[in-house]
């Protein structure tokens, strides 16, 4: 489940013993407030039977942190609680009120020691999503920000083994993330979305490649990163998830000025999902599918 400001997606996933994923059902609803995203979702579990079904609970971008930091050689037992207080001056609540994660990368194909990143959220803003999701008679499994649930639908395409980019348009902005061998390289938010693209759709294409101009530039900015912080290789393709509407123009226009193939994003051969979907609908339950996807090494 995903829970954001203007709507909530839930998305189910069944393994069979071999640990091959089916999507069962993906739907996307928009609401404005906590009772209503609560109805919606307990609505799904009924007509879908799934009380007590285990649920990841996927936060959007702006209920957390995703920052990098630096300890030094402190112990592991000790790294959590001096990495909190290292927060104080870069959160805006109080740090004793983090909920936070640690998690690594380290270069790629390198003795290098790793760089180590903090997923940090207020314990207030945990408790919405939390109450939804037990009040709907399901299980809260773990919660997990946006990008590792994207990280999950990168895992599925294992013939790209240079790795994967992939890019989700949503309304108001897009998210990318670099993956390779189930290592979450680098995320990059972006300021431009589906609203910035829709309006130059139909004929200003000169409007539209200047809006694009500036995603291009940002994507191009995070390869480069990755290949001189983490030396990684240019990766074998860049996959775009557009939701509300697929503009064929975006895809030409990015495959046209980066360094990778752009292809348009699909489920097809890496997930069986149900015979009825649109691509469309499944772009914009993407984050809640990723949270769905997620096995316990993960």
């Amino acid at each position: 489940m995903c829970q954001e400001p203007a709507g909530v997606s839930i998305a189910s996933v069944k393994r069979d013993q071999a640990g091959q994923a089916t999507l069962q059902f993906a739907n996307h609803t928009s609401c404005f407030s906590a009772e209503e995203c609560h109805r919606i979702v307990q609505q799904q579990v009924q007509q879908q039977n799934l009380h007590n079904s285990r649920c990841v609970a996927v936060l959007p971008a702006d209920s957390y942190q995703l920052m990098q930091v630096e300890i030094g050689n402190i112990p592991d037992a000790e790294r959590r609680e001096a990495v909190r207080w290292q927060l104080g001056g870069r959160i805006d609540y109080p740090p004793e009120e983090a909920v936070i994660d640690l998690y690594e990368v380290a270069p790629f194909n390198s003795e290098k020691k790793p760089l180590l990143y903090v997923v940090s959220a207020q314990q207030k803003l945990l408790r919405e999503p939390v109450q939804i999701i037990e009040r709907s008679e399901l299980s809260v499994e773990v919660i997990d920000a946006s990008e590792f649930a994207l990280r999950n639908i990168c895992d599925l395409y294992t013939k790209d083994d240079r790795g994967l980019a992939l890019l989700l348009l949503l309304e108001q902005r897009g998210v990318l993330v670099i993956v390779r061998d189930g290592i979450l390289y680098l995320v990059r938010w972006l300021s431009s979305g589906m609203d910035d693209l829709l309006p130059f759709a139909d004929g200003d294409y000169e409007a539209l490649t200047g809006q694009l101009d500036a995603i291009v530039l940002e994507i191009q900015r995070s390869f480069d990163y990755c290949e001189s912080t983490f030396h990684l290789p240019m990766v074998s393709r860049l996959l775009v998830a557009q939701t509300q509407r697929e503009i064929p123009a975006v895809v030409t226009y990015l495959n046209d000025y980066l360094a990778t193939a752009v292809e348009t994003f699909s489920f097809a051969d890496v997930l069986a999902i149900p015979e009825e979907s649109e691509q469309l609908q499944l772009n914009r339950c993407l984050l809640a599918i990723g949270g769905a996807l997620r096995q316990e090494n993960n």
